[in-house]
C-alpha cells in the first residue's frame, strides 16, 4: 500500500452494519456483558472499550492510520499539542534530567519548562537551532533528549533533520521532533531520502 492511498484503505473492522467508513463513536462510556466482563477489562485481562477517555474505536482509527502514515509502530492521539509534548516529556524524562531545546518553539512549550519541569528537578537548556556548531556545549551528562520543531512556530526555521539525527545518536539521547505545520507526508518522503 502506498503512502497516498493508506489514509483511505486503512479501516477498522465492519460492524454487522456493513458500513463503508467508520461509523463515529459518540459515547462516553461502554457497555459490559457482566460484572466479571467489566473486572477483566479494567484488570487488562481482555481487550474492549471501558470508556472514552482511555479507549473508543473512532480515535483508536485515526492512531493507527497516523502511525501507518508516519511510518511508526504506533500512536497516541491527544487532545491537544500542548498535552502531546507535556506526555512526551513526562514518558521520557525523571527527575534529575536535562533536556536541550531549540529556542524557536511555540511559546506554550516554555512554559512547560518553567511552570512544571523546573519544579520537578527538570533542567534545560535553550539552543540557537540555526546554530548547531554551539549545540555540544549544551550536552551535560544527565542530557536525555533534544526538542526542536520544524518547520519551526512562527519563525518558520527548517532545522537540519540528519544533522540531528546524528548529534543525538552521538550524545546518547533523544530526538524529539515536534512538525505541527508539516503534514504525515513529509516525515514519510525525509525518511525515504535518509
Amino acid at each position: 500500500m502506498h503512502f497516498e492511498t493508506k489514509a483511505i484503505r486503512t479501516q477498522t473492522e465492519r460492524s454487522q452494519h456493513n458500513e463503508h467508513a467508520t461509523p463515529i463513536f459518540a459515547t462516553s462510556s461502554f457497555v459490559f456483558d457482566d460484572a466479571e466482563h467489566m473486572r477483566a477489562l479494567f484488570e487488562n485481562e481482555v481487550e474492549g472499550n471501558i470508556y472514552s477517555r482511555f479507549t473508543n474505536p473512532s480515535v483508536r482509527e485515526f492512531e493507527t492510520k497516523m502511525a501507518l502514515l508516519e511510518g511508526g509502530e504506533d500512536c497516541i492521539a491527544t487532545a491537544t499539542g500542548m498535552a502531546a509534548i507535556f506526555a512526551t516529556f513526562a514518558s521520557l524524562l525523571s527527575q534529575g534530567d536535562h533536556i536541550i531545546m531549540s529556542r524557536a518553539v511555540f511559546g506554550s512549550t516554555f512554559k512547560i519548562n518553567s511552570d512544571y519541569l523546573a519544579k520537578w528537578g527538570i533542567t534545560y537548556d535553550y539552543i540557537d537551532p540555526l546554530d548547531p556548531d554551539s549545540w555540544q556545549q549544551c550536552v551535560h551528562q544527565n542530557t536525555r533528549l533534544l526538542y526542536i520543531e520544524t518547520p519551526s512556530n512562527p519563525a518558520l526555521d527548517i532545522i537540519d533533520l540528519d544533522y540531528c539525527s546524528e548529534f543525538c545518536k552521538q550524545n546518547g539521547i533523544y530526538l524529539v521532533v515536534d512538525n505541527c505545520f508539516a503534514t504525515p507526508y513529509l516525515p514519510a518522503t525525509f525518511r525515504a531520502w535518509s
